[in-house]
């Protein structure tokens, strides 16, 4: 591990390095951004460059105690503490034990280094706990907390900190990592990059989840069968998404990448902007069966749909709603 595998977080990065090279590290730092994209990594990358006992300006040995003890999974080093949520929340008696322990001085490194992984996780006695230690932290320690809520952390805590944004990766970029640290060729690299809402995590387990294939070729037969479906099919179609709701947003991610491509061909773009690359004869017959005028309109269904759920607890209704209107969008070419 060094700096250099936190891929697509240059701004991010920079700042770190610059703040270890210089000796200028905040005593705590609210790493901000979605799942999957470097924060954990980054956080564990700061502790290795604080405590390596024999470091090169900002960058880590890799190959001292230290560094092999923050190398492993997790981090077995005696001055780095992760804390992670303990059911649903980070609970009380996690953040009376950082506070046993952070103000314990280093026994093997230089620094002792608090990682609070889900800081918008903390109940409110956990926050403030963690709030008088920030007041009067120990010149030796540092925090790092991570967070993918920046709105859902204590603004008194997140006032205490130096905030580093964590942008989505570039596609093209997880689609590199995805080719190199998987082995999968181009198209599917691609796939799952698309699908992954800009975290290299998501990519990662998306590529090793064979349902993901099932649920792409479902999609697809469901889009072509639209014609033949009657108001009954239509309805089962909306219960099975409607029981299989912890991946009611990949399905329709998934209906949404195959319309898009679908409407790229349909307008003449060229066959380097499909995401399906792999499926091309299968996105050409979507273009040819529902032309521009289609899609579109099953595109404006599905976006519509995706923006009730977020607001109606009544997903059973938005999803009868959708097959009928994607039913009928089709029918605009058919």
């Amino acid at each position: 591990m060094s700096w250099s595998a936190i891929r697509g977080q240059d701004m991010a990065v920079r700042l770190l390095r610059r703040a270890v090279a210089t000796g200028r590290v905040a005593h705590a730092y609210l790493f901000a951004g979605p799942r999957g994209v470097g924060r954990r990594t980054a956080a564990l990358e700061l502790a290795r460059s604080l405590n390596c006992l024999s470091p090169d300006g900002a960058e880590a040995c890799g190959a001292c105690v230290s560094c092999r003890k923050l190398a492993a999974e997790p981090p077995v080093h005696p001055d780095v503490t992760v804390v992670e949520p303990d059911g649903r929340f980070i609970r009380t008696e996690q953040m009376r034990a950082v506070q046993a322990e952070v103000y314990a001085r280093p026994t093997e490194g230089r620094v002792r280094v608090v990682v609070i992984d889900g800081a918008e996780r903390m109940n409110a006695e956990a926050g403030n706990r963690l709030l008088k230690v920030l007041e009067e932290p120990p010149a030796y320690a540092r925090f790092v907390l991570l967070t993918t809520n920046l709105a859902g952390v204590l603004p008194t805590i997140a006032s205490r900190c130096q905030i580093v944004h964590f942008s989505p990766v570039p596609p093209e970029e997880i689609a590199a990592i995805l080719q190199e640290k998987a082995g999968l060729d181009p198209g599917r690299a691609r796939l799952f990059a698309s699908l992954s809402g800009g975290s290299v995590g998501v990519a990662i387990e998306m590529a090793g989840n064979p349902e993901v294939g099932e649920r792409r070729d479902s999609a697809l037969r469901l889009l072509l069968r639209l014609g033949e479906m009657d108001d009954a099919d239509l309805l089962a179609q909306a219960e099975a998404w409607e029981k299989d709701r912890d991946n009611l947003e990949a399905h329709l991610e998934m209906t949404t990448l195959w319309l898009r491509d679908a409407l790229l061909l349909a307008q003449g773009a060229p066959e380097r902007l499909v995401v399906n690359c792999d499926r091309m004869p299968d996105a050409r017959r979507l273009a040819e069966r529902y032309g521009g005028s289609g899609l579109l309109g099953m595109l404006e269904a599905v976006s519509a749909a995706r923006g009730q759920l977020l607001r109606s607890a009544n997903a059973r209704l938005v999803l009868d709603v959708l097959m009928l209107r994607l039913q009928g969008a089709a029918a605009v070419q058919a």
